[in-house]
Formats: structure tokens, sequence, C-alpha cells
């Protein structure tokens, strides 16, 4: 029993140790799915700019739309450990792909409902060259271009336009809108800022003021693995857009797409079929998928609620919708209840 138990030890240490290696280095987001393979149609999703970067010291580096984060993780077994609290596992792991899908540290708990694909950054980054130009001193500075070649933020909460915009004294009953350059060195120092353009240029000391505010916050860009200085262009718009679409008489297009009307109508439905109201959950999931109509679980439920009325045209239809927004399960449900080919 000791030896079988030395076995698996020194198998799992020697896992850990391969994956450990394997997993070093920039990972970039390719997509983020439901953990069936179905699409996540919520563009902040589709659109989410997401980074990993795990050091060979223990060092676990996150950028989520230029919010940053640093913490030490762990490998156990096939589950990295992120700080104290967050857990990945590791679904899939190769050269060119990592999936990973977050677990929670309570065991009761339900496991994350989505996976997470990333690729190396040196793969994500090929066919990219950076614009680059040279000082009068001869130093080389790079351009900074968003989720390629950027300095890292510092910040769990807020993004560096956020932070710098917090710390801007800019009075609240004015408008204005101002542009900004400066440049992040590899020692990760800012310098040569400038204000390149201002409505209001007796506040342009104070835009300066609030952009030195970030100094200790910042990381060197890296190229290559190495670090390197590189350019910044920042807009700070004080609420003087609002003010020339009002001025031009210029109404900003309107989303029609409402999350969170959409999910309380959800909720409301939800309470009407404990009650077994089903007209009125019916009526509650039409106005949530009015209000968002990619809205995938209201479309599991009005299908579900079809079902306990026996109407199952109608729930075809919600069901072929889903098959239609790539959905796995609902495309399940489609052949096996639905295909008339069948």
């Amino acid at each position: 029993m000791g030896k079988i138990l030395f076995f698996l030890l020194f198998t799992s240490q020697l896992f850990a140790q391969t994956l450990k290696e394997k997993l070093i280095g920039e990972w970039v987001k390719d997509e983020i799915r439901l953990k069936d393979g179905s699409p996540i149609l919520l563009e902040e999703v589709k659109n989410m700019q997401l980074r990993y970067v795990f050091s060979e010291k223990g060092k676990f580096l996150i950028t989520i739309d230029g919010k940053s984060g640093i913490s030490s993780y762990q490998i156990i077994g096939d589950t990295i450990q992120i700080g104290k609290s967050t857990l990945l596992k590791v679904l899939e792991i190769s050269e060119v792909k990592l999936v990973v899908q977050e677990l929670h540290k309570d065991p009761i708990a339900e496991p994350s409902k989505v996976k997470i694909s990333l690729i190396p950054a040196r793969i994500h980054n090929l066919g990219y060259f950076p614009e680059k130009y040279r000082t009068k001193g001869q130093d080389t500075i790079y351009i900074s271009k968003r989720n390629y070649l950027e300095p890292i933020f510092l910040d769990n909460e807020k993004s560096a336009a956020q932070f710098i915009s917090d710390n801007f004294y800019f009075p609240a009953f004015k408008v204005g809108d101002f542009y900004s350059r400066f440049i992040i060195t590899k020692l990760g120092e800012i310098k040569g800022i400038e204000i390149l353009s201002s409505t209001d240029e007796k506040y342009n000391n104070k835009l300066i003021e609030a952009i030195k505010t970030s100094k200790d916050k910042w990381l060197p860009a890296t190229l290559e693995g190495k670090p390197v200085n590189t350019e910044i262009k920042m807009g700070f718009d004080m609420g003087w857009s609002e003010k020339m679409a009002a001025k031009n008489k210029v109404e900003a297009p309107k989303d029609t797409i409402d999350p969170t009307a959409s999910n309380y109508h959800l909720m409301r439905a939800n309470i009407n079929v404990e009650q077994k109201m089903y007209p009125l959950a019916i009526k509650n999931l039409t106005l949530s998928l009015k209000a968002d109509p990619r809205n995938i679980d209201a479309y599991y439920a009005r299908a579900a609620v079809y079902a306990l009325t026996k109407d199952t045209q109608k729930m075809c239809i919600d069901l072929l919708q889903l098959k239609h927004l790539e959905q796995a399960k609902g495309t399940e449900l489609w052949r096996k209840f639905c295909d008339s080919k069948k």
C-alpha cells in the first residue's frame, strides 16, 4: 500500500510540474463559450479583453479590459489555484491552446457554466508589426496598441482612464474634452506628458497632475519578452459629446437591448411558473425577449412553459431559435422533439 501511495503522489507531482511548464508564459483570450460549447451572445463578453501571464516564480497576472491584478498561483493536480479563493480547472492544454473552467472551493456550489479558451500571445501577435520612432535622445518609443502592445495598469477595479478621470479636478457643472499623450518607460515611469487638444486650456495642468497620480501603478509593456518604452494616447470626455449632440439636436443612438429589463421579466416569469400561472409567465418571458432577444435563458424558460401547457408548436419555435443561436442543449431538444425528418 505504501508503494502505491508513493507512486500516486510521485505521478501527481510529475503531472503538476509538467502542467506548470506548459502554463508559463502569456495567454490571450480566444473565445468564451458555455460549458456545452454554445456561444455566448453578450457583446461585452465577446469583446472582453482578457490576458493571463504565468511566471516561473509562481506569480500570476490577469488583465480584464484594462484592469490588472497580480497574485500567486500553484498547481494542484489538473487545477490552478489563484491566490486563496480562485480555482481554474484545466480542461485542455497544449503549445497552442489553453482551456479552463472556473471552479468553486465550496464542493456544493455548481462550477461555472463557461469555459475560457486562450492562445499564446506569440500566436495572437502573428502578423502584428508595432509602430515605433526615435526621440532626440535616441530612445526607441513604441506606439501602444490595445491587446497587442500596451503597458499594464495595476488596479483591480479601474482602468487607467477611469483612475485618471477620478483624480482629474474638473468641476461637475462644466463640460470639456481633452486628449493627452504620455510615455510609460521600460522602467514603468511616466514621461513626456502632453495635452494634445483641449476645450478648456486652464484645466490642462490639472489633467497633467491627474495623470501623474498614476505613477506607481504601471508595469512596462513587453516585446519579445523584454520591457520597452510605449507611447499612450488617451482621451477624456467630460460630458462634451452629450453637449454637442444636444446642441446639434442629434440624439445618441439608443440601445434597443436592455438586459436589466429582460432579466427582471425573466425573474417575474420564474415566480409565475412556481405559482402555476402559465399565461402570465409566457407574457413575462415574451417581454423579456423583447427587451433582449439574446437572452438564452428566456428562450429555454418559454419553451419549457409551452411544453407544460402542451403547446408543442410554439415550444418548437423557441427550440428552433435556440438551434439558430447555436445552443447545444436547445439543438438537442429540437432534434429530439421537433425535427420532422425523424
